[in-house]
Order: C-alpha cells, then structure tokens, then sequence
C-alpha cells in the first residue's frame, strides 16, 4: 500500500549554491561489511534487532543497556520504532530518540543499514581525538563508540534515489556525544527531521529550527556544521547541556546548529 505524499517541499539547493554529485566520505567512521558490520535485514519500516550495548549508554539523564537502529532514519532505545511521518521536537512524547534523518526510507531495492559498537581499537582513538577537538575543555577518553550508517538507501518508494549518513555515539560511561555525518543526500518532497528528543521534551534540539519555515536544506547537509568540518554536527547530551541553538561557521553553507555547551559541574567548563 502506498504511503500518502506529504507536501511540505525540502531539500532544494540554495540559490547559487553548487552541489557537488559525487562527496568523499573521509568523515564517515568505518561501515559496510568490509568493516565488519551488522547489515539489518532489508525490511520497509523495519528495524535492527534489540542489540545489547557492551557498555551502559547515559543520555540526558537515562542510562541504557539496549539500542535500536530504526530503518527510517532514527534510533531508539526501549522498543523498536516503524514510524516513517516525521515528528516536530519537542514531541513530549514517551521516548528518548536521535533523528539523523528522519524520513521514509526504504532498504528493500537499495542501499544497505549497517551498524557495529567498539570497546577497543583505533576508532576509539579516532572518536576521543575528535571529541577532544570539537569540546577542548572536556576532559574525555571514549570507551565505547557506536556506528549506525544509511549507505545509499532510497526514499520510499523512489528506488533511484540514494542517500547516505551516518550517526556516531560515542561515551565514556558518564558523557554521551553525538556526531552526525552525510553524504550525498537526495532531494525529496517528504519532511525530514533531524535532531533529538527526550522523554516529555526536557531536552531536545532540530534542524529545523535553523532554517526559514522549518525546511531544512538536506541537500547541502553535506557541506554546513557546527564543528568546521563540512558535513558534521556534534551534541553533547549531558542534563546539563544548554539548549539547542544554531550559529554561522565561516566558510561553510549557513545556517548550522550551535554548540550544546557542557557545564561547569562536569568536568571543567566550555567558555561561551
């Protein structure tokens, strides 16, 4: 059965802006079979299994021992999620959830889903020196790091449409961070959403936020951050994270969300 359209038009290039076809993923972590992943079963909707963390995930406030890579772009942690109609944050719903790319995708055709948690390693190395940069007054040392990535997936039920992103948790057991990358991201008419939220909305941050009438400009996803480096955003997801806020970097495609600044009381303080 086919899923009604919805109408509100997103990912048009700006005017003047050069959208380049073919993107290095340099900023992705290591996914795909080749870096040993999980390749979820191709499933319209569908969801990985229930996967046991190996180390306790905290995240505003919770902590989690479970995660769920859900198909259509978001991940959540007490129960799997089919939901491809997108929520505004805050939703003041009853779940936590992290939304890459919150869209309606479809793996079935194209495109694989792929994830892979790590305990040891040169990711680790990899996350903790990107942390350091990107939060230079935290004092943090990875011990766990979690990749989920939509590798070339199209959007229901365009089967010659390919996006690609990825999402990156990465935790020392007391602070969890966020890092979110994109490719090539196809345009589409579907909304899309991208951000967080948390139980009844005590913490929550969206793209949309930062772009005129809520539509965010996937296309140049790949090309905006809030860390100088073009297709990234990081999140700090600590309680005593300040709200979600968006900011200019230069050089790159504006507008980008701004930095959720660590408190004083949790080791050491970010000046703003």
């Amino acid at each position: 059965m086919l899923k009604p359209r919805e109408v509100l038009q997103v990912g048009a290039p700006l005017p003047g802006s050069f959208v380049n076809l073919i993107t290095p993923l340099g900023i992705f972590y290591p996914f795909g079979s080749a870096a040993g992943d999980a390749i979820s079963t191709p499933v319209d909707d569908g969801s990985s299994p229930i996967i046991p963390l190996l180390r306790p995930l905290p995240f505003f406030g919770r902590t989690y021992q479970q995660i769920f890579v859900n198909h259509n772009g978001h991940i959540t942690f007490n129960q799997s999620l089919s939901q491809y109609v997108t929520h505004e944050f805050p939703a003041n719903s009853n779940r936590d959830i992290i939304a890459p790319f919150w869209t309606d995708l479809d793996n079935r055709e194209s495109g694989n889903i792929s994830y892979q948690q790590y305990t040891s390693g040169d990711v680790l190395q990899t996350a903790t020196q990107d942390i350091s940069s990107y939060f230079p007054n935290v004092t943090f040392t990875a011990s766990w790091v979690f990749v989920a990535t939509w590798d070339r997936v199209a959007y229901f039920p365009n089967t010659g449409t390919e996006t690609t992103f990825q999402v990156v948790l990465i935790s020392d057991s007391e602070m969890t961070f966020i890092l979110m990358n994109y490719g090539d991201i196809a345009p589409t008419s579907r909304q899309v959403q991208i951000g967080y939220d948390t139980i009844s909305s005590t913490h929550y941050g969206s793209l949309r936020t930062c772009y005129p009438n809520n539509s965010i400009d996937i296309v140049n996803l790949k090309t905006s951050s809030n860390v100088n480096v073009q297709g990234r955003w990081a999140f700090l997801t600590t309680v005593q994270s300040t709200s979600f806020s968006c900011t200019n970097t230069p050089g790159l495609t504006v507008p980008q969300p701004g930095f959720l600044y660590l408190s004083a009381k949790i080791k050491g303080s970010i000046p703003s």
